[in-house]
């Protein structure tokens, strides 16, 4: 197996890591000098292309565009790629308008995700300073920019990543520390849960199980750690557990098997292993970690 890991540093700013085309993609998210980055599964540079928007946080690779989420400006910087999967031409920036309740994370639209539907046919985006989900189609491997539906969420929760499973949509949202359990594709608002009691705005990643029978979900800022959440009937979540990670766990993910689980903990300079019970959800330090300045994202995957 491969392990990626993305860091924060003063040059680069925070980094998210997507793979597709034979390749790696990378973010440098520090404001107006955000670029996509693309490399070859070496890690060998092979262009820098920069994003009209500010603060770019997030990937999404369709067949033919890569999507990428400007939080501070609030926008979406669209890449058309080539069958190389290098991109062919400037992006093109689509804005959105708006402003949450909060008054300083929501003054203005603050876009942190996108995401592609099981079938391949949609895409939801996560504005988290507007408490708005927006749904694109896909057609012909590309967002169709020609129509977009908008689902308002509950006021002041921070939509920020999302999730799908069978016949519903989890959504994290960053200021309320909640999960959200929606309807897929009908997007009514099924159930809130809390991910951490301690409420300290930091709500992070959100991720199922291979065996979609538990959801986990990480917080940061007080309390930090992630919530484990089994799936019941007709998608809904009870609460499993919570395991104290590091602090500032960002990002996590699950080995392919989910037998382990891997926490990117910023604050602490480590990457943390834990061990999955997939009978029950819950999580067991090992006492292995890498030791890494300031990790924000991690993945493990099978070679190819």
């Amino acid at each position: 197996m491969e392990l990626l890991i993305g860091t924060w540093d003063k040059a680069w700013g925070h980094t998210f890591i997507a793979r597709g085309f034979g390749k790696l993609y990378a973010l440098r998210s520090l404001g107006e000098g955000s670029a996509l980055c693309v490399f070859d599964e070496q890690a060998r540079p092979l262009g820098e292309y920069p994003t009209p928007g500010a603060h770019s946080c997030h990937i999404t690779l369709l067949g033919k565009q890569a999507v990428v989420a400007d939080y501070t400006s609030g926008t979406l910087s669209i890449y058309s790629l080539g069958p190389d999967g290098i991109p062919s031409a400037a992006p093109e920036l689509l804005c959105f308008e708006g402003h949450g309740p909060h008054p300083v994370r929501q003054t203005s639209p603050h876009i942190h995700s996108s995401w592609i539907s099981p079938d391949g046919l949609s895409l939801v985006v996560a504005d988290l300073g507007c408490d708005f989900l927006y749904r694109f189609s896909i057609r012909d491997s590309k967002v169709d920019l020609s129509g977009v539906e908008r689902f308002a969420m509950p006021e002041g929760c921070g939509p920020r990543h999302c999730c799908f499973g069978d016949g519903v949509l989890y959504v994290s949202t960053e200021l309320s520390d909640e999960v959200l359990v929606l309807s897929w594709p009908e997007m009514e608002l099924l159930q809130r849960v809390n991910v951490n009691p301690e409420l300290p705005q930091g709500g992070g990643h959100l991720l199922l199980s291979p065996d979609r029978r538990f959801l986990y979900a990480s917080s940061r800022l007080k309390n930090d750690g992630v919530a484990i959440f089994s799936i019941e009937e007709g998608g809904l979540l009870k609460s499993a557990g919570y395991c104290p990670t590091g602090r500032h766990p960002r990002h996590f993910c699950l080995t392919p098997s989910g037998d382990a689980l891997l926490v990117a903990c910023r604050d602490d300079d480590v990457v943390e292993l834990y061990n999955r019970d997939s009978s029950d959800g819950s999580l067991t330090p090992v006492g292995a970690e890498v030791s890494i300045e300031n990790p924000v994202y991690v993945d493990v995957y099978e070679k190819d």
